[in-house]
Formats: structure tokens, C-alpha cells, sequence
């Protein structure tokens, strides 16, 4: 991959040469005495000052903006930033082990998130506007704003709207020292860890200048549990003696006829699934009154999270092809025809004769790491004209690793998996359970998936026995660096005009940005002893049973006489004879009573050099060219905005001109670098440059009519777009394959051991358009005291370039090299595009106008009604929704605050949503839906003295899950299982 150079870009010694030439031109202009009135700052903290400064925000807003208010320093009222935002109407989250990770607004993910005004790194998400809120601590934020529709100031970047993240700023201080500080403990209700937070801010406010300081560290280890489909991508419907390759032959259901067709997927699992995260944040702020004109502000953003995602699972599958008559159903249900006409059936009760069963390990871990700087000079003169000067730069680094490690509670012998060293053909692991399949049983009737092995493989017969189990298959997949830069020059200006008439201000400016981001994905290669030759190959899927050679052609059993011989080492490592500690037993699995078993401890898998090179010594990285890519992203953006008011109404209009220059550096994908190798590990074939530019007028109008002193009526109109997510635009073509079996063996005269193509992903499409849409909103809001508000609202969204996820067939060859049949490739194109239309209630209110005790309670409710269009269809070509987008979601929070006291209690719902579009093999296109979900929360504290609280919360106080079904909603396939989370705290100030 070549390295390309942006024609704009800001080094951190030319920002801080430019600090110091203004800093030192500033001050030696001459300093003005004392300004003769001085502003007092009250700080006022609590859930109602909180709650009337959030309305005040909302109330003189230039659009349509919901706002959130933290309490007081390093305190928001939830656990994550995402975790406050859902409390905003329209606004729904997607979580990461029971943490707020992502948001939607208005059904739509295409969020541009902004600190402080502008576009920032956050290391979970270097490709994309939208954050990870998990790399953020929350105490390093003051305040959110979410605006829903555009203005012409407004960076844009987002369909359905812009979360402006707000830190504090030195000057809002009180005049002196002043800060605050918190130490608290967490603890998971399945993990039960106790979990430290400490966060610490410092200021000092001298009038002229101030500084602030805020430091932050927090441990959290959570629990959850995933049953039922471990893959949701990997779904059939095997049809009756169809003579496809995926299909079985004969009658797989009973019935007397070869008509049917059943719906399973290719393996379920019950996983014991724990998260550990270690996040540190600081910020830095400075600010000086130069003089009477000149004001400037340094600021520095940093985040650092380390993070292992840790997995234990009892998998039980059909070996990944070949055993497609697997399962028994017993409770089938008739769904209909397929498009090839067979009866459809699914089921809630089957019995799984799954050919392999393993003691599944796997580890994910992340070094994430941000810095974000920012200077401002600011000028203010006597007259009319103000303006600001804005550089920004960043940068951003994250690398991921992924390991895993099968212990093998069957023989192998059920899929053909053998051993040959030279002296014939034995079970890859002998003493496990065979040689035939074994019967799994999988019920969703109950409240959670379960399931059930035989007794065979449970307790002390098999379960308890270690030296049953064998490590048979390792591997090292998906590891990544990734480092992106970000630098941004802006000026901006403002002209007031005294006698213009309803024309009031003038605002304009210029911005150059430029984002770059690098990425580099890799495999562990293992170099494994070559059966027919001289010295060695190089393997990813470390495989004790690995048959590379077929010698004589026969595609036969492995054997000492026909010559197919094993690649690897000697001695299968059973679990007994693995290094002292590599090994627990594990009966855990949350609400499932699902048995006891040995599994690999994952946090041995959390180097995953280490350990592959103790089974497997001398691994070495092997590239991935297809999502191995360079993409630098050049904005020129131009603004005019015009305000203009009267006592009836305030107003806004303008427009915003962004050119966009794209230089994308991807790989051609070569030939495969190792034996038994996806495609998609390869030789670097070259660099494929591409350079695309385009351009986007976004015009914008805001509206807000004084219907009386308390009703406000607002309108705006906007055209909206999202910047592309550069992985989207720049991974190539991965091809995945795997084992023939013998079915398609004896179909094809193929070798079963060979690796098929079954399926391939377009990870990157640098012909891909931005989401563009027009948006129009109409509301209503009455302030009818300054800490209560009713609104109503409506919105649409028209999507003119809309981004999907589409299939469709593409002939591509296995790993002989030879075209064989055409196969579903998977990516991203352009659709024709969609509509959102809803509706947004909000009440809330401090009820300080009852009596005595009753003062001090206050409450809030919103609803959202969000209706999409996707353009998809589902089995029965009724039209879906956009993903992710829940029709009906809303809040309802009861809070008290009195003498020192307050309590908050807060409700989120979601009705169901779209999780994803399938396209299933036998039956086309599936949806995917996530049932719906409550989830509870709340928080008290008392103040013990002015300075000093103590204060309690609980999140998910209901222990609420996430279950997923299948095109009918009797039809479960997978469930996600979170924690309750208590917390108890101290927190001071001064």
C-alpha cells in the first residue's frame, strides 16, 4: 500500500508556532483596565436546575434542539453518554454489553456527533461520524445538545441530526479555585465484580483567565449471555432432494414426500460472555481575556480505553456444510412457499444431530487511544463586526485482536475429521464423544433459549472429565491497526445590523478539513510440516485433522495407503496435558441452567501471539489486502447565514457549499498466501487508486413564531447529508470457503476436504453516494412556567441517496482456483432511497406548585412515532422499515428533589425494530427483528453538607434482554442477556 500525502494539513508544530504568534501578539497589545461591570456566574446544580436550563436552551434554540444539562462537574445523569441521550425524544441507542454504544435519531443512525461545536477523533469509530460513546467517559461532558434540524452553522454531516457534545469552560467557573470530585464503586448483578470510578476536575478562575482541568478513571467488567444463533448470516432452509450443494437428500422431516424445506442455521451456541473495560479521559482548558477585543481558548480532549470482550460457549453445529439434514423438528410450523415452491416449516423445538460439539474459547480485545486539540482566537470589537479563527488537529489509534481456540467434545469422526501421520487414520480427538452425530436439544419455548447435550457430555460422565476434551482447532482472525488524523482550519465572522429592519445579523465563514485514515488487517499464520514434501506451509485454521494433500487424487478417507496425510504435530493437546492454568471449568451461562464444562480461559487468548506460538511456534503475520486500505478525505466547506426578527417571530436562513475530494488507496487481492486460507488472505496485488469528488448545496430555514409570551410555533426546512463512512468505500472483495463434505464431495467428484467458496463480502465500494435527504419539521411548544413544557411535533424525512445492504449472485472460484457456481456476495450499494415520517410528544414539569412534601416531585414523558420506508422486502415481499429503527419508542422519568434529597426514576422503551435483511439460502430474503424492550433505571442522593454528597444508581434495574426472531415472531432464533448494574458513590466539591 503507498502512502499519499494531503495537499492540507496541520502538524502539531505549525499549530503550535501559530499558538504562540497569536498569544504573543495578543498580549502585546495594550492590556485595558478593569472592566468597570463585572458578571456574577451562579452555578446552579440539581435535577430541577438542571431540567430548566436544558428548556432554556431548547426555548431560544435557532432550530428544532432538545438539550441535556449535567448536574453539576462530571456529572450526567446517566452511566454513558448514550445512556443520557436515549432520555431525548426520537433519540434510540444500540448497546455493547448493556452500555449505550451508538444512537439512532428518528430511526436513523447517520448522527454526526460534534465536541464543542466541531468535528473531533473518537478511536472506537475512526471511520465514521458517529462515535463509540463507550471510548467517552461521561464526566468529561457538561452538556448535549441534539438539533434535529440543520442551520447553516452547523457543521453538517448528519441525515437525521447533530449531537453537539459540550465540555465546560473555564470561565463559567466561579472566581477563584473551585472543582469537585467523585469516588465510587459499581457491581454486576452475574458478574460480580466490584468496580472502581475516580474522576477529579480542578480550576481556577482569575477573571482575565482561567483554567480548567478534569481527570478521569473508571474499571467496569460486565456480564452477558447470548443463546440460540451465534450468526444470524449463516441461515438455510435445505430443501428435499433438491441437488443443490447445501442441500440433503431424502426426506429430512418424515413426512413420506421430498417437497419440504426446513429453516435452521448452521450453529447455535449457550455463551458465557464477559467484557472488561478500562477508560481513562482528561480534558484541559484555557481561556484569556487578551484585552478588550481579544479572547483565546486552548483546549485538549484525550480518551483511552482498553478493552477485552471474553466468550465461553457450548457450540454445537453441522460442522459448516455438508450435514444440512440435521435437525429434528418437533413442534413444525407450515410458513409457506418457498420461491422454488417447497412447504417451508420452522421450529421451536428441535433436536440438533450435530456432528461437532466443541468448548468454545474466543477473545476480542481493543487498544483504543484519541487526542483531539483545539485553539480559538476570538474577536470582539466596539463595532459591529466579530469573528473567530478555529484549528483543530487529532489524532487517533486502535488496535483490535481476535483468538480463538475449539476444544473438541467430539471425536470428528461424525464430519470425517481424522488424524494421519503415516500410520493411518484416527480421530482427530479420541476420546471424545462418536463416532456418530450427537443429539442436542434446542427449546425457545421458555423465557430463554436452552441448550440441552445429552447426558453424555454433561457432569461427571463426560462434562467433568478433562481429558475428553482436545484443543483441535486454533486461529487468529480479524486483527487490525487502524490510525487516522484529523486537521481542520476555520474562520468565521458575524456582522450585527442596527437598521436593516427585520435583518439582524449576517453570519459567514470558510472551513478546510482533512481526515485521513489508515488501516492494516491481518491473520496469524502457523508454519505447519508439509506430509509430501520438503519443509514447511503455512496455515491460519491451526486444524489438528488439516488434510492439505490428496495425493493420489482419490478425495478419499485419510489413509496411510491413498496418501492423503495430515499436516501439524504429533500429539493432540488434550485439555489435561495443556500449561497449568489454561483450563477452567465453567457451569455459568446467567438465567440457563445449562450444565457444567471445561473451556480454554480466554484471558489467555488475549495475546494472541503468545499464545498460538505455544501450540503452533513461529506464527508470523499474514496480510488481508481486501480490508487493508489507505482513504484521506478533503473538505472545502462555504457558509452565509442571515437572521432576522421581530416581536412575532425569529428566523434563520442560508446555506451551506461543501466540496469534497476523496483519494482512496485499496488492494488488489492476490493469490492466497497459506494452505486451507480464506481467499481473502492473500498477496498484495497491487494498489487500485481511486479519486472521486462531489459536491453538496445544502440550503437550510428555521422559523420560530411568538404565538404569545409562553407558545412558540417553529417550522425549518433543510437538506441534510451524512459524509461517507471511508471503510465503507475503500475494503475489497473477501471470498469465504469452507470444507466441501462429503455430500457436495460425491455430487462434484471434489475432494470433501476441499474449501468451497460459500459466500463473499464487498467490503469496500468507492462508487458509493453520501445519504442525502430534505427534511421538514412542524412543532408546537408552550413554556407555561421555566421548568415545564408541552410540545408537539412532526417531521419528515425524504431520503433522496440512501446506502444498503444488498446481495446478489457473482460466480467465484474455490480454493483450487476452478469456477465451480455462483455464489451470494454481500455490500454496500445505492438504493432508491426512502422516508421516515413521525411525530414527537413531550411533557415535563417541576411540580413546585403543590404543597409541603409534594413541591419537590417533578416528572417528564416523551413519545416518538417513527414510520420508515427501506425499499427491502421480507420472505413474503411485504415492504421493511429502515434497520434499526423502532416505529414507536418513549421515556417516562419521576424525579423528587428536596432538602438535600433527590431521587430519579427513569423508564426507556422500544418497540420491536429491524435488525437486519438475510438473504437466506433456499428462501431469499429474511427480517431479522429484535423484540421489544423496557429498561428501567434510577438514581438518588442526599447532600450531607454543602460540599459533600453521597449517592446511589441502578441500571437495568429488571435485568431486561434483547430477544431475536425470524420473519414471525414465533419464531425465536437468538437472545442477548444484560445485567443489573448498582452503584454507590461519594462526591465533593469546593
Amino acid at each position: 500500500m503507498k502512502h499519499s500525502n494531503a495537499a492540507f494539513r496541520l502538524s502539531r508544530i505549525s499549530f503550535a508556532v501559530t499558538a504562540a504568534v497569536i498569544s504573543s501578539t495578543a498580549f502585546i497589545a495594550p492590556v485595558q483596565a478593569e472592566q468597570e461591570e463585572s458578571v456574577e456566574v451562579i452555578e446552579v446544580r440539581g435535577i430541577r436546575a438542571s431540567t430548566e436550563k436544558s428548556l432554556n436552551t431548547k426555548r431560544f434554540a435557532d432550530g428544532v434542539v432538545d438539550s441535556i444539562t449535567a448536574e453539576d462537574i462530571g456529572k450526567l445523569p446517566d452511566v454513558t453518554i448514550a445512556d443520557s441521550l436515549q432520555r431525548v425524544p426520537g433519540i434510540q441507542i444500540r448497546r455493547s454489553a448493556g452500555e449505550g454504544s451508538t444512537i439512532n435519531v428518528r430511526g436513523m443512525p447517520q448522527v454526526t456527533t460534534l465536541l464543542n461545536g466541531e468535528q473531533f477523533l473518537s478511536a472506537g469509530s475512526l471511520t465514521t461520524v458517529q462515535p463509540d460513546f463507550t471510548d467517552i467517559p461521561s464526566s468529561l461532558v457538561g452538556a448535549m445538545d441534539v438539533m434535529k434540524s440543520p442551520t447553516p452553522t452547523t457543521l453538517a454531516g448528519g441525515v437525521s441530526g447533530t449531537v453537539d457534545l459540550k465540555t465546560r469552560k473555564p470561565f463559567d467557573l466561579e472566581e477563584g479555585f473551585s472543582g469537585a470530585a467523585l469516588i465510587e464503586a459499581s457491581r454486576g448483578s452475574y458478574s460480580k465484580e466490584t468496580d472502581p470510578k475516580t474522576m477529579i476536575a480542578a480550576g481556577y478562575n482569575a477573571e482575565r483567565f482561567a483554567v480548567l482541568a478534569t481527570l478521569t478513571k473508571d474499571e467496569v467488567n460486565l456480564a452477558n449471555y447470548t443463546y440460540g444463533s451465534t450468526n444470524h448470516g449463516w441461515g438455510y432452509a435445505p430443501q428435499e432432494a433438491a441437488g443443490c450443494w447445501y442441500c440433503p437428500d431424502g426426506d429430512i422431516n418424515g413426512d413420506g414426500d421430498t417437497n419440504d424445506a426446513e429453516f435452521t442455521y448452521v450453529g447455535y451456541g449457550m455463551v458465557n460472555r464477559f467484557t472488561e473495560r478500562d477508560r481513562t479521559g482528561g480534558s484541559l482548558s484555557f481561556q484569556a481575556q487578551l484585552n478588550d477585543n481579544f479572547e483565546l481558548s486552548a483546549d485538549v480532549f484525550y480518551t483511552k480505553m482498553d478493552d477485552a470482550d471474553r466468550q465461553r460457549g457450548l457450540m454445537a453445529d453441522n460442522a459448516w456444510g455438508g450435514h444440512w439434514d440435521w435437525q429434528e423438528q418437533h413442534d413444525a410450523t407450515e410458513r409457506g412457499k418457498t420461491a422454488d415452491g417447497y412447504n417451508l416449516y420452522t421450529a421451536q423445538d428441535i433436536t440438533l444431530h450435530a456432528p461437532r460439539v466443541v468448548a468454545h474459547s474466543e477473545s476480542h480485545t481493543n487498544e483504543r487511544e484519541s487526542t483531539n486539540y483545539n485553539f480559538e482566537l476570538t474577536y470582539k470589537g466596539d463595532g459591529n463586526f466579530s469573528g473567530k479563527m478555529r484549528l483543530i488537529t487529532a489524532d487517533a489509534e486502535r488496535m483490535h485482536t481476535e483468538n480463538v481456540a475449539q476444544g473438541y467434545m467430539t471425536s470428528g469422526l461424525a464430519h470425517n475429521l481424522r488424524r494421519n501421520e503415516g500410520n493411518g487414520p484416527i480421530a482427530v480427538n479420541p476420546g471424545g464423544y462418536g463416532p456418530g452425530t450427537v443429539p442436542v436439544r434446542l427449546n425457545y419455548q421458555g423465557d430463554h433459549p436452552v441448550l440441552l447435550p445429552p447426558s453424555e457430555l454433561q457432569g461427571e460422565v463426560f462434562g467433568s472429565n478433562i481429558n475428553r476434551y482436545s484443543v483441535v482447532s486454533t486461529y487468529s482472525e480479524n486483527n487490525f491497526n487502524e490510525d487516522a488524523s484529523l486537521d481542520i482550519f476555520r474562520l468565521d465572522g458575524e456582522y450585527i445590523f442596527e437598521d436593516m429592519g427585520p435583518l439582524t445579523k449576517m453570519s459567514f465563514g470558510a472551513r478546510l478539513g482533512n481526515r485521513d485514515v489508515t488501516r492494516e488487517q491481518y491473520v496469524l499464520l502457523a508454519p505447519f510440516s508439509n506430509p509430501v514434501g520438503e519443509g514447511s506451509v503455512d496455515v491460519m485454521w491451526k486444524d489438528q485433522g488439516l488434510a492439505a494433500f490428496d495425493t493420489d487424487g482419490s478425495g478419499g478417507v485419510p489413509s496411510a495407503s491413498d496418501g492423503d496425510l495430515t499436516m501439524g504435530y504429533d500429539t493432540p493437546y488434550t485439555f489435561d496435558k495443556l500449561p497449568d492454568g489454561w483450563v477452567q471449568q465453567v457451569s455459568d451461562f446467567g438465567p440457563v441452567n445449562g450444565g457444567s464444562y471445561y473451556f480454554i480461559d480466554p484471558r489467555q487468548l488475549d495475546d494472541p501471539f503468545a499464545f498460538q506460538d505455544q501450540l503452533y511456534p513461529g506464527n508470523k503475520k499474514g496480510g488481508v489486502p481486501g480490508s487493508t486500505y489507505e482513504v484521506e478525505e478533503e473538505t472545502q466547506t462555504l457558509y452565509w447565514r442571515g437572521d432576522f426578527s421581530s416581536d412575532l417571530y425569529t428566523a434563520n436562513v442560508g446555506f451551506q457549499y461543501i466540496k469534497t475530494d476523496l483519494e482512496i488507496l485499496q488492494n488488489v487481492v492476490g493469490d492466497s498466501i497459506c494452505v486451507g486460507c480464506p481467499g481473502s488472505v492473500a498477496a498484495d496485488g497491487g494498489d487500485i487508486n481511486t479519486n472521486k469528488s462531489f459536491n453538496d448545496f445544502l440550503p437550510s430555514l428555521n422559523l420560530a413564531v411568538n404565538l404569545s409570551d409562553d407558545l412558540i410555533f417553529r417550522s425549518a426546512w433543510g437538506k441534510t447529508m451524512t459524509r461517507l463512512d471511508l471503510g465503507a468505500i475503500a475494503g475489497g472483495l473477501q471470498v469465504s470457503r469452507s470444507r466441501a463434505g462429503d455430500d457436495l464431495a460425491a455430487r462434484e467428484g471434489i475432494s470433501p476436504d476441499l474449501l468451497i467458496a460459500t459466500n463473499a463480502s464487498m467490503q469496500g465500494n468507492p462508487e458509493l453516494e453520501p445519504w442525502r435527504a430534505s427534511n421538514v419539521d412542524l412543532a408546537l411548544e408552550w413554556y407555561f412556567s421555566p421548568s415545564a413544557l408541552v410540545s408537539l411535533g412532526v417531521f419528515k424525512i425524504k431520503l433522496d441517496s440512501f446506502i444498503e445492504t444488498s446481495t446478489w449472485k457473482m460466480p467465484l472460484a474455490d480454493a483450487d482456483g476452478v469456477v465451480r457456481r455462483e455464489v451470494n456476495v454481500t455490500g454496500q450499494v445505492n438504493g432508491q432511497g426512502g422516508t421516515i415520517e413521525g411525530a414527537e410528544f413531550t411533557y415535563q414539569q417541576a411540580f413546585d406548585f403543590l404543597p409541603g412534601f409534594w413541591s419537590g416531585f417533578g416528572a417528564a414523558f416523551n413519545y416518538t412515532y417513527s414510520d420508515s420506508e427501506s425499499g427491502r422486502v421480507d420472505f413474503y415481499g411485504d415492504a421493511l422499515p429502515l434497520e434499526d429503527n423502532s416505529k414507536e419508542s418513549g421515556n417516562a422519568v419521576l424525579w423528587y428533589e428536596k432538602d438535600g434529597f433527590q431521587f430519579r426514576l427513569a423508564a426507556n422503551h422500544r418497540s420491536k425494530r429491524l435488525a437486519q435483511v438475510t438473504t437466506t439460502g433456499g428462501m431469499g430474503d429474511t427480517a431479522i427483528w429484535t423484540e421489544p424492550t423496557t429498561y428501567l433505571d434510577v438514581s438518588a442522593s442526599y447532600d450531607v453538607t454543602d460540599y459533600l454528597t453521597v449517592y446511589m444508581s441502578g441500571s437495568n434495574l429488571t435485568e431486561e434482554y434483547e430477544s431475536n426472531y425470524a420473519q414471525w415472531k414465533d419464531n425465536r432464533i437468538s437472545q442477548n442477556v444484560y445485567e443489573r448494574r448498582l452503584t454507590l458513590g461519594v462526591r465533593g466539591r469546593w
